[in-house]
């Protein structure tokens, strides 16, 4: 398994006005709005590729506080991916999602920390 990138992904109770805020105010431009139940997500580069992403959560039994939630992985094998964070101690929250192009799911650890793992189908 191979990790192609890592990005920052904040979690945010307002997805338009804070996306407003990457592009209008440092720069960012909207490059992909993945649809996943319950969540509005959007994926944010800037002019050097470096990437941010939003999040918000519409799940009733959510907790996430506004801030950094944690980081987004994209691995080019996801039962690998999952089996390589499972084995850092990290735990599968909730069921994943995934689409004609990709896979996604949640991990958590006992620290509170977050990974989102996302896998590009080919």
């Amino acid at each position: 398994m191979k990790v192609t990138d890592y990005y920052p992904i904040f979690y945010t109770e307002d997805v338009e006005a804070e996306t407003k805020r990457f592009t209008e105010d440092l720069g960012f431009e909207v490059i992909h709005k993945p649809q996943i139940e319950f969540l509005d997500y959007v994926v944010l580069e800037n002019e050097k590729k470096r990437r941010v992403d939003l999040v918000c959560s519409h799940f009733p039994a959510d907790s996430f506080q506004e801030g950094f939630l944690g980081m987004r992985v994209n691995v080019d094998n996801y039962d690998e991916g999952v089996s390589y964070f499972e084995a850092q101690g990290y735990a599968v929250f909730g069921t994943a999602h995934e689409t004609e192009s990709s896979i996604t799911v949640l991990l958590t650890k006992g620290d509170g920390s977050y990974l989102v793992l996302f896998h590009h189908k080919k």
